[in-house]
C-alpha cells in the first residue's frame, strides 16, 4: 500500500510516517513538503492508495492541492491532518472531497482508527464535529451508464464489503479466474488503478 504524506513540518511528517508503518510491512510511505513536490511524484506516474495532507503549506495550500487532484481525476482517498479543529474548517474539508480529518492533537490510536475507517470506505471526522457536518449530496448513476454489467455490479457490491477474490467466487459460485476478469473490467470502466479506488469512485458516482 502506497501512502503519501504532504506536510512541511519534517518532525511531524516523520512522526506520522512512523505511525503509518504500524499498519504492516506492506506499507510504503512517501513524504512531500510542498504541493509542487507532491504533484511531481504523481506526475511521474506514482499512484497512491491514501494521501494525508496538511492545509497550511508553502505556496499552494491543501485546498488548492485537493482541487488539482480533482481536476486530474486522482481518486486516492484524502485525509486532512490539521492543527485546526474549527467546525467551519472541517465543513470546508468535507466540501473539498476529503474522506477524513485528523486533528494534530490526536494520539496514534485515534489516527490509525481514522485511517482504518477511510480505507474501508467510511468517512471519518472528529466526533465533536459529527453533528455539524453536512455531506454533499451524491450523484446517482446506473451501473450500465458506465459499462458495468449485472454480474460486475454483483462483484462491485461484494468488493465494497471487503471480500477477497476467492470469497467472491464462492459467494457467486463462479471461478476465481472469472472474478479476476470482472474486477479488471470494473477498474477499467471506472478509470482507476486499484480495487479500493474502484469502490471509492463507484460510491462517489452513486453507483453503490
Amino acid at each position: 500500500m502506497n501512502i503519501l504524506i504532504l506536510d512541511d513540518h519534517p518532525l511531524f511528517a516523520e512522526a506520522m510516517r512512523q505511525v503509518l508503518l504500524r499498519l504492516g510491512n506492506h506499507v510504503f510511505v512517501q513524504m512531500a513538503d510542498s504541493v509542487g513536490r507532491a504533484l511531481a511524484f504523481i506526475d511521474s506516474g506514482k499512484s497512491y492508495d491514501l494521501i494525508l495532507l496538511d492545509l497550511k503549506l508553502p505556496g499552494l495550500d491543501g485546498f488548492a492541492f485537493m482541487r488539482v487532484l480533482h481536476e486530474r481525476l486522482v481518486t486516492a482517498p484524502l485525509i486532512v491532518v490539521s492543527a485546526s479543529e474549527d467546525r467551519a474548517k472541517v465543513q470546508q474539508v468535507v466540501a473539498a472531497g476529503a474522506m477524513g480529518y485528523i486533528p494534530k492533537s490526536s494520539d496514534a490510536k485515534s489516527m490509525l482508527n481514522v485511517i482504518h475507517q477511510v480505507m474501508a470506505g467510511n468517512p471519518c471526522f472528529p466526533a465533536t464535529q459529527a453533528e455539524a457536518i453536512h455531506f454533499p449530496a451524491r450523484a446517482t448513476a446506473a451501473p450500465a451508464s458506465v459499462g458495468i454489467s449485472h454480474r460486475q455490479f454483483d462483484i462491485l457490491q461484494l468488493m465494497e464489503k471487503g471480500l477477497s477474490n476467492k470469497e467472491m467466487a464462492d459467494t457467486l459460485e463462479i471461478a476465481e479466474s472469472t472474478v479476476k476478469i470482472h474486477v479488471s473490467k470494473l477498474i477499467a470502466a471506472l478509470a482507476v488503478h486499484n480495487r479500493l479506488a474502484c469502490v471509492m469512485e463507484a460510491q462517489r458516482l452513486g453507483i453503490l
